[in-house]
């Protein structure tokens, strides 16, 4: 018979923002890793990202709020709704797209920014977020967006008045997998 962990609340959202960031954000794949090698050589250069390189990897976040109210919750999701709708026309992939006569630049800075609700308890939310790096897509380009920083300010008197825990965790991509 197999043996019984118990974990705690903060463990479980540790474990489960890991599990997730390793499955879904597992990296770009490259034709190298496709190669006749085996498996176990592709997960070793993969995963051996040196720190020269990770400014090159993506860099992501995995940040888990849990809420102590749904109308917390729900208020929560109402102020993120636009800096979601911000971070896709000013940082996201339709800046590609851009015309010239745009003064907007034409570099995507986020790659993915994504809200979601637990399936097994609905006052826990997820928020991943990917930039092409951490100096410039994160903290340069990202975290002075007019939205954000008017969304952090409710948030922090939120998270203030208890209403709810943050918790989160930082990743450089490796090569392994596909978004």
């Amino acid at each position: 018979m197999g043996r019984a962990f118990v974990l705690s609340l903060g463990e479980i959202t540790l474990l489960g923002a890991a599990l997730l960031s390793l499955g879904y954000f597992a990296g770009n794949s490259k034709a190298k890793f496709r190669s006749s090698s085996s498996s176990t050589t592709a997960l070793s250069k993969g995963a051996a990202a040196s720190t020269t390189d990770s400014e090159q990897q993506a860099f992501v976040l995995a940040v888990n709020l849990k809420f102590t109210t749904l109308t917390h919750r729900d208020t929560f999701l109402q102020l993120i709704d636009p800096v979601c709708k911000d971070v896709l026309a000013n940082e996201g992939p339709l800046l590609k797209q851009t015309s010239a006569t745009s003064n907007s630049s034409t570099t995507e800075t986020t790659l993915s920014y994504k809200v979601a609700i637990s399936d097994k308890n609905p006052l826990m939310v997820l928020i991943l977020e990917r930039y092409s790096d951490k100096s410039n897509g994160y903290l340069k380009v990202h975290r002075s967006g007019r939205e954000f920083l008017k969304f952090r300010e409710q948030l922090k008197a939120m998270q203030e008045e208890g209403g709810v825990v943050i918790e989160g965790e930082s990743y450089v991509e490796t090569e392994l997998g596909y978004v």
